[in-house]
């Protein structure tokens, strides 16, 4: 008997020893099952400024908006550009491209815009950003000016 059990249990442990258990290597960590939502809150927030930092989102991109644009010499040369944030900081570098001085007035809100601008003039591009900012704000050009004024809030009703 002894005979049949050696041979069985060398094949047991060589067909064991294939199955043992290894951790993965990238074995997600679970956290907010320790300290609940308010964790996976912080590790989200912790994520997002990682990826500002790189600059995948946010402003950085617009960066190079600022930096990419021509000058401008006239309302109908052409420009190309992308840009997903404040209306404010784009008329200040669309101005700035004009050699136009730029200005606000009123109450400053936020004015979130999405524009993705191919070969279009300066007037027609400062079009689209007004009819995505005109529930809030009005642009007008003057000579050698760029002004955007703030709606005034409306009073409450009695």
């Amino acid at each position: 008997m002894s005979k049949i059990n050696l041979p069985a249990m060398l094949c047991i442990s060589l067909l064991a020893g294939c199955q043992q258990y290894t951790v993965p290597a990238n074995a997600p960590q679970s956290l907010t099952s320790n300290y609940g939502a308010a964790s996976s809150v912080a590790v989200t927030r912790h994520a997002q400024y990682q990826m500002w930092d790189r600059g995948i989102i946010g402003s950085h991109k617009n960066e190079a908006v600022t930096r990419s644009l021509p000058v401008l010499h006239a309302n109908s040369d052409s420009l190309s550009f992308d840009w997903d944030g404040d209306a404010v900081e784009l008329l200040n570098t669309l101005a700035q491209a004009r050699g136009l001085q730029f200005n606000y007035s009123g109450v400053r809100l936020p004015l979130p815009v999405s524009i993705h601008v191919r070969n279009m003039t300066f007037s027609n591009a400062l079009r689209i950003v007004e009819a995505q900012t005109a529930w809030r704000a009005s642009i007008n050009q003057y000579p050698g000016l760029l002004q955007l004024t703030f709606m005034k809030p409306e009073s409450a009703r009695k």
